[in-house]
């Protein structure tokens, strides 16, 4: 059985030309994620990884798999498929990339985060590093369209900031994994 063709369409409407992104602003180092879904699945999966509580930064909270960009990425594309690799072990040629959603900065950890989107190619056997990733999951994206969502408005260094919460699949998905989220249910067609 394959995915409901509706959502993949709206995926690859949704997702833009990397190549017109602006560069990240002075003081803020680039980062990537990868936000793979599963095209063969009805519900059309989208991957989700745990991270562990071992890690500096968002030690135990619910991310993409990605990172920081190292000199020899050649754009934020190449970022995301080389986190993904050294973080579960997907082939960057097991990826179909789709474009970004919009980069954003990242308050706590001085990133300017562009969220890539990418369909799988193929099965995958993934092969997560334990030091960096506790768990890896997935929720469908048709249940997160429908998932109970609230936002929460808070403020950080003066400034007020929304946080958007998603319950789904059991778990909670907050902070900027839930920013992410509501970029791209929102491109997709949720209205809330």
């Amino acid at each position: 059985m394959t995915a409901a063709p509706d959502i993949v369409d709206r995926l690859r409407l949704a997702a833009r030309d990397p190549a017109a992104l602006p560069s990240a602003p002075d003081g803020l180092r680039p980062a990537s994620v990868l936000l793979l879904c599963d095209p063969t699945t009805p519900g059309v999966p989208l991957l989700f990884v745990l991270r562990s509580e071992e890690l500096r930064q968002h030690p135990g909270q619910i991310a993409f798999p990605g990172g920081g960009a190292e000199t020899t990425d050649a754009d934020v594309v190449a970022t995301a498929l080389r986190e993904a690799s050294e973080e579960l072990g997907i082939e960057p040629a097991s990826v179909e990339i789709l474009g970004v959603l919009t980069p954003f900065s990242t308050v706590v950890s001085g990133r300017w985060l562009t969220p890539v989107v990418g369909l799988q190619r193929a099965p995958i056997e993934f092969k997560p590093d334990d030091y960096e990733i506790a768990e890896w999951f997935r929720v469908d994206i048709a249940e997160l369209m429908l998932a109970p969502h609230t936002v929460r408005e808070i403020e950080r260094d003066g400034l007020p900031r929304r946080i958007h919460y998603y319950e789904a699949s059991g778990r909670i998905i907050w902070g900027v994994t839930g920013a992410i989220v509501y970029e791209l249910l929102e491109r997709l067609g949720r209205t809330d």
